[in-house]
């Protein structure tokens, strides 16, 4: 596919940069310089070193510094390592690591306590937590400089643990906790803070944060950590301003760079500029807007395989305005979403509302596919960004997302995809723009573990996880993949049609984790969530539609689906399913002569399950299996149907079977049927079923009593009914009680092993 170019009026002048004048930083004279003491074959210390940190004395050096000069940490001979737990900066002190030379952050998670106990852990609240490595706090002047590394060791295992400091971030994004990990370097209230030339490492987490801060240059600095490794941050300045990132190289696991600002105030009158990113997730603005983004200028910028390029997040919970930003002549490759601007990046609720305008793109090609977003908040609030020369090679134009957005384009529309008419201007020249990072096999490095790729896709409403949408997994996902869904409301509708997937919530109660929508757009146009994609699975879910909710429920137009399923081999366990007309579709695909399939029914199996609903609530033509579900109907009218299965001709297979279910009536529900038949062959058999007092004794029901037949042609059968609603002796004639021998041709494995003895029971 040819180039595709989004395309606007020109650019106006920016002015949005660092006010100061910045010049290349200069290394202070030396006030002290200490001699390695450890050497670390293979990046690992002895145990006799780990028990004997340099802290102290790198400490009482830096406090007997004076002010404009420099504790320099030197080699000592083939002694090149030293080891510290959480160190001071000082107010107008560097702390300068020559080259050759590595200090090494402790394993030992009490060094990093703020209360006993409060660091080196996983937990459900966010407590007390660590102090960072390196803390500039009220230090103006202060700055970490020299051509050595600074290594925070977050793969190596803790000490008394038998975990690392990432292994604690990825329990924490499994299990939608928070961890208590050291940042390696903070710099708090400190003007004029100056980091030149250094390398920074595996750190635990953020490797730095800047907070508060008027003035903060960052110069030639090289960071790198595995891209596996969580929450590892590159540069966040937070409500700070004046600040220069210029000339790095970054690799992480997380924003490359990420501006922030919360309650504390404004980010502005920043520049980053000629600096090279790697994995990570790209130039980042947010997640946290609330104080307030503007005046910010991104220039001469590559971006080499990072999941994200240009990025602006935020949501309701945090708001703010994100305003007179400018991104110039940005390179991306292998960048899987070039450009994100997404006002809601989570789903937490809350009233502070994100505005982004005045957003400028100038210059920016991506040399390979990927996803573009522009996602505004609502028709009222909508984003405002202008585009020149915004080009992604390659670009399907399904992998555009643009709603509530003003695009400003030439031709005065929201959003234009394609090429503009005359002679455009050509793309921005990227050829030699990528560099391979910079070569630090000379630098003394930690012995860490890599955390290995995790197959698995993990969504978050709280923006923990990978991903805050659902249907954004699904679309990035693999067939076969497994998407892990923290607990919390998810308000989308989803679209399955990849093979294999699998959907689950690490949270064994499913009223946890809710995936609900309003839709009624008829009878198979209106599923919260639509499954056609065989080898599906879900898990520890509830999957609802609250139209009617919301909606006057009538006898026409009320269909609201739950779920729709056409699926082959999909596979429901310990799910809720919530509605009220028509809330759970079992049905087969339409075959037709052209289909590359065969039109054998489809095969669905749902284990454990409460599906609610008052009229026709399960309802289709598939093979579909209920055991040990309880079956709930709500009040409705006159009364309400369980199943209105759709079996259409005599020779097809499809069948609805309940085997050890209850069906359970909710307060005011009553005279419901067993079912009616959509089709003339309808197909359903109860098994071993606990019924209750609101089935009607006759228990099955014509489609339209006096005016159709189709219970003449139906097969409507029970086998060993219990309960009150049970009535063996006032059933419709119609209905068949089985025998033992009868009823066990419907046991659940027989009815769903297929031509591939497909056997979903046993796994």
């Amino acid at each position: 596919m040819k180039s595709v170019a989004l395309l606007v009026l020109s650019l106006a002048a920016a002015r949005a940069q660092d006010t100061r004048t910045v010049v290349e930083p200069h290394y202070p004279e030396p006030c002290a310089t200490l001699p390695a003491p450890f050497t670390a074959p293979g990046g690992a210390l002895p145990e006799s070193a780990e028990k004997a940190p340099e802290t102290v004395h790198i400490q009482a050096a830096i406090d007997a510094c004076p002010a404009g000069k420099a504790v320099v940490l030197a080699p000592d001979g083939p002694r090149n390592i030293f080891l510290a737990g959480p160190l001071r900066l000082k107010a107008g002190v560097t702390l300068l690591v020559q080259s050759g030379t590595a200090l090494f952050a402790s394993r030992n998670p009490r060094d990093y306590d703020v209360q006993p106990g409060s660091c080196g852990i996983v937990a459900a609240a966010r407590g007390a937590g660590c102090k960072p490595f390196l803390l500039a706090e009220n230090a103006p002047g202060a700055g970490i400089m020299g051509e050595g590394s600074i290594d925070g060791r977050g793969g190596a295992e803790l000490v008394g643990q038998k975990v690392s400091w990432w292994d604690l971030a990825h329990q924490a994004k499994v299990l939608d906790q928070s961890q208590a990990v050291p940042r390696l370097i903070v710099v708090r209230h400190s003007d004029g803070f100056t980091l030149y030339r250094i390398t920074l490492r595996n750190s635990p987490n953020f490797h730095v944060g800047v907070e508060q801060t008027d003035g903060f240059t960052a110069w030639g600095v090289k960071i790198q950590t595995p891209k596996t490794a969580r929450n590892t941050d590159g540069i966040d300045p937070s409500s700070s301003t004046n600040v220069t990132i210029a000339y790095c190289d970054i690799a992480t696991g997380d924003d490359n760079v990420a501006i922030k600002t919360g309650a504390t105030g404004a980010a502005s009158h920043m520049s980053i500029l000629h600096d090279h990113f790697y994995s990570g997730h790209g130039m980042s603005i947010g997640s946290g807007t609330a104080g307030g983004v503007n005046a910010v200028r991104v220039n001469d910028l590559s971006i080499d395989g990072a999941d994200n390029g240009i990025r602006i997040k935020s949501d309701r919970s945090r708001g703010g305005v994100v305003e007179d930003v400018v991104y110039d002549n940005v390179c991306m490759r292998n960048v899987a979403n070039p450009i994100v601007l997404n006002t809601m990046y989570t789903t937490l609720p809350g009233d502070k509302l994100p505005i982004y305008r005045n957003i400028v793109l100038h210059d920016v090609h991506a040399v390979t596919p990927g996803w573009v977003t522009f996602l505004g908040l609502d028709a009222e609030h909508r984003m405002q960004v202008m585009l020149d020369n915004v080009v992604v090679d390659a670009f399907p134009q399904e992998q555009l997302t643009a709603h509530n957005a003003v695009l400003m384009t030439m031709h005065g529309g929201n959003v234009l995809v394609g090429d503009k008419p005359g002679e455009p201007a050509p793309p921005l020249g990227c050829t030699g723009r990528f560099a391979a990072f910079p070569d630090l096999s000379h630098a003394p490095a930690a012995a860490v573990t890599v955390p290995p790729e995790d197959p698995t896709f993990y969504v978050a409403a709280s923006g923990t996880g990978d991903y805050y949408s659902i249907q954004r997994a699904i679309d990035v996902a693999p067939a076969g993949a497994t998407i892990s869904i923290a607990p919390g409301i998810y308000r989308e509708r989803l679209s399955v049609s990849k093979p294999n997937i699998h959907l689950r919530s690490a949270n064994p109660d499913p009223r946890k984790t809710v995936i609900v929508f309003d839709a009624n757009g008829g009878t198979l146009n209106s599923a919260t969530v639509a499954v056609t994609g065989d080898g599906f699975t879900a898990e520890n879910l509830t999957i609802a539609n609250d139209f009617n909710a919301t909606h006057e429920q009538t006898a026409q137009g009320s269909q609201a689906l739950a779920l729709m399923v056409t699926a082959d081999r999909a596979v429901f366990r310990h799910m809720r399913f919530l509605g009220n007309q028509d809330t759970l579709y079992a049905g087969t695909p339409r075959c037709t002569a052209s289909a590359d399939h065969s039109c054998a029914t489809a095969r669905q199996y749902f284990a454990d399950c409460y599906v609610e609903g008052n009229v026709d609530f399960i309802f289709g033509n598939s093979k579909a299996v209920f055991e040990r579900c309880e079956i709930q109907s709500t009040p409705h009218g006159p009364g309400g149907y369980i199943t209105a299965q759709s079996k259409n001709a005599s020779d097809e297979d499809s069948v609805y079977v309940f085997d050890h279910c209850k069906l359970t009536g909710a307060p005011g529900a009553a005279h419901v049927w067993l079912g009616r038949p959509w089709r003339p062959y309808a197909a359903v058999v109860y098994l071993n079923t606990e019924m209750g007092a609101h089935i009607e004794p006759a228990g099955w029901r014509e489609w339209h009593p006096g005016e159709t037949k189709s219970l003449e042609t139906a097969f409507y059968a029970e086998y060993n009914s219990t309960g009150p609603g049970a009535h063996p002796n006032e059933r419709d004639p119609h209905g068949k009680h089985l025998s033992a021998a009868e009823a066990a041709k419907f046991e659940p494995q027989r009815v769903l092993a297929g031509a591939d003895h497909w056997d979903p029971i046993a796994k």
